[in-house]
């Protein structure tokens, strides 16, 4: 040995340790933001809320980009509440939409068919762009319906409702 490592070797015996290698170095793994950053995240919000009722502009924060550990995550989930509304969305996995105790802002989790979460956002909007129904969906929505509601005035053999 040489150097640092000699050093370090010496320092261990003189404190009666054996080692002094990298095993025994102490570790401690931070999983995410401080409070400081939640209240950032907190502070974007409430400016994407102030955007969206004067210009009507949407925004969202995606939380998967953001080194959010899960105490964060928690102290982000209790300082936003829970409001009215929950949704499920069940294509390609599941999505959760549940609106915090702020209107127009909502909490939206995306999971693979694994059930792992792909993919998290703070979204600002009056409604979640995943509730909307695509404008290319509703024309064809009308002509189904119109074709159900034709089908069922058919009459239908030993029922008279109320025919005389």
């Amino acid at each position: 040995m040489s150097g640092l490592a000699d050093r370090t070797e010496a320092r261990a015996a003189r404190q009666g340790r054996r080692g002094g290698g990298l095993a025994d170095i102490a570790i401690h793994v931070d999983d995410g933001m401080t409070v400081g950053s939640v209240r950032a995240i907190g502070q974007e919000i409430a400016a994407l809320l102030t955007r969206l009722a004067e210009r009507g502009e949407s925004g969202a924060i995606d939380l998967k980009s953001l080194p959010v550990g899960s105490q964060d995550r928690e102290a982000l989930a209790e300082m936003l509440g829970e409001g009215e509304v929950t949704a499920a969305v069940e294509a390609f996995g599941a999505t959760r939409v549940r609106e915090t105790r702020f209107r127009g802002v909502w909490w939206v989790t995306h999971e693979n068919s694994a059930g792992d979460v792909i993919a998290e956002f703070i979204e600002v909007t009056s409604v979640p762009e995943i509730l909307k129904t695509p404008a290319g969906e509703l024309a064809p929505a009308a002509a189904r319906l119109r074709a159900c509601l034709e089908a069922s005035d058919e009459p239908s053999t030993g029922d008279s409702h109320g025919e005389s």
